[in-house]
């Protein structure tokens, strides 16, 4: 299925370079890039070109966090072999985070993710709302706030991870699937079937 040239509503870049100057792609990514390239202009582009990795993470910068973690635990949850535990308790913290936002939730993502004890999808969604936004240090101890980066390069990593899991002959598609479940969620839908009609808003409250 082809990606539509409409905006996406919840990106509030007016430009893709806007989006390129905080994120790291490659040079052929980067060789697609003008001045007045739309974001979603520029993922087609991306998507079209097969620069998967590249279009993960662009999508991952461009969304607004919330939106990128429910994307990362949809992405990941959907492919076979992204996760070894049912239910997986780092999947599962980022989620409950994603509906209610509460610096409770954002700590028991950390706590979910550590549990893990390796570096995977569901640990890395996880961190992506812990590094969410408020103080990454324990209650009682002076502010440490996270690097804007750090929670959109979660989402990425969740996602570029779960699609590794996978198996490699379904990467393609998994990344295909990723994207459009990606652009679902950034037009105001649930991502859990890409393109689909149930809406985040009505299902995650705003």
């Amino acid at each position: 299925m082809t990606l539509s040239l409409a905006p996406i509503r919840k990106i509030s870049a007016a430009s893709a370079a806007e989006v390129c100057g905080r994120v790291a792609l490659s040079a052929d990514a980067c060789a697609y890039l003008t001045p007045s390239l739309s974001p979603q202009s520029f993922l087609t582009l991306l998507d079209r070109g097969g620069h998967f990795s590249d279009a993960v993470r662009f999508l991952a910068f461009a969304l607004p966090v919330r939106e990128g973690v429910w994307w990362a635990c949809m992405t990941g949850l959907a492919i076979p072999g992204a996760t070894s535990a049912d239910p997986d308790p780092a999947y599962s913290a980022a989620q409950d985070w994603v509906y209610e936002t509460s610096d409770e939730r954002r700590f028991l993502c950390l706590r979910a993710a550590e549990s893990v004890q390796s570096a995977t999808p569901g640990a890395y969604a996880a961190l992506a709302a812990f590094w969410s936004g408020g103080s990454m240090a324990p209650e009682g101890l002076p502010d440490v706030v996270p690097d804007p980066v750090l929670a959109p390069t979660g989402v990425a990593a969740s996602i570029l991870l779960a699609v590794a899991a996978g198996d490699p002959a379904g990467a393609e598609g998994f990344f295909r699937d990723a994207i459009r479940r990606g652009v679902d969620i950034g037009n105001g839908g649930d991502g859990r079937q890409p393109g689909g009609a149930r809406s985040f808003s009505n299902r995650v409250p705003n």
